[in-house]
């Protein structure tokens, strides 16, 4: 088992893939820190056009407002400033949590799994391995854990450097105090947990298709276009929104959001654990049972 998780190690380091994703990581992180730099009340002023003066400064309050006391929508992509308390002076805290990149960071989880785990069905590089009399579950766990690395790297990365270069920039934006780092630090923590269940939800369907562009294709259906379709009735029907919030996807976003607290937090932690083990269990189950050529 050991030697197994070594070898994934190294070919993680190796693959390409992962490689671009990482550099793809570094564009997300300069992205959120041009997008966060440009939203100025000047920008935004101009950008109403040719109405009169005092009207714009009406619509600029709205939309200040909006921002702040706007919590949790799910279905939204990228970043996002909802809850922050000044979008023209977002803090250092705040552009932590919003440069996670909602159902971005799913879609490059998707895309690391089917050049990981389903390009080697095509290539037939499993077929090799398993020759060697390895255990299809220890090769199938051994394959999470380093695609679960993977994640974490590429996530520390785009989280990471935004929230470097924006103390170099801006400061911390507000008086730092030793708690603050320590939620930040439980935040990443609960968002390592809860998306290496994504890795296993994704690596069972590149088990079921063995296929690269399928698995790329129902990864971003699953992250991407149900929590959008979704979006339009969350909030509306109470048994939807209680259902909605029991599932991964929900949670997915939910942890590193900025009005998340403690409750939502180990929540999503637990639901995330529970999705996992059954996600694990069912792909070395389907695993074990494939006969490979």
């Amino acid at each position: 088992m050991y030697r197994l998780i070594k070898a994934e190690m190294f070919k993680l380091s190796k693959n390409k893939t992962f490689k671009v994703l990482c550099i793809v990581a570094i564009i997300l992180s300069i992205i959120t820190i041009v997008m966060t730099l440009i939203m100025t009340e000047d920008h935004l002023i101009k950008s109403l056009g040719n109405i009169p003066e005092d009207q714009k400064m009406i619509q600029l309050e709205q939309i200040k407002s909006l921002a702040s006391k706007s919590g949790f929508n799910p279905g939204k992509i990228g970043v996002q400033v909802d809850g922050v308390k000044d979008m023209f002076n977002i803090t250092t805290v705040e552009l932590f949590h919003i440069s996670f990149e909602k159902g971005i960071l799913e879609v490059l989880i998707g895309i690391l799994v089917a050049a990981f785990l389903a390009k080697e069905y095509s290539e037939g590089t499993i077929k090799n391995i398993l020759a060697y009399g390895k255990k299809r579950s220890h090769y199938y766990i051994s394959k999470w854990i380093a695609i679960t690395l993977g994640t974490t790297i590429i996530m520390a990365i785009t989280v990471g450097l935004a929230t470097i270069i924006n103390i170099i920039i801006n400061g911390w934006g507000e008086p730092f105090e030793i708690i603050q780092l320590m939620g930040m630090l439980k935040t990443f923590g609960a968002a390592v947990i809860v998306n290496s269940a994504v890795v296993a939800i994704i690596m069972l369907i590149a088990t079921l298709v063995k296929s690269n562009g399928a698995t790329i294709g129902i990864s971003v259906a699953i992250f991407v276009g149900i929590p959008l379709f979704t979006s339009f009735l969350y909030g509306k029907i109470d048994w939807f929104d209680n259902l909605y919030e029991l599932t991964l996807l929900y949670n997915v976003a939910i942890v590193t959001a900025i009005s998340a607290n403690s409750t939502d937090v180990i929540k999503a932690i637990m639901i995330s654990l529970v999705t996992l083990v059954a996600a694990l269990g069912c792909g070395i189950a389907v695993f074990n049972k494939q006969d490979i050529k």
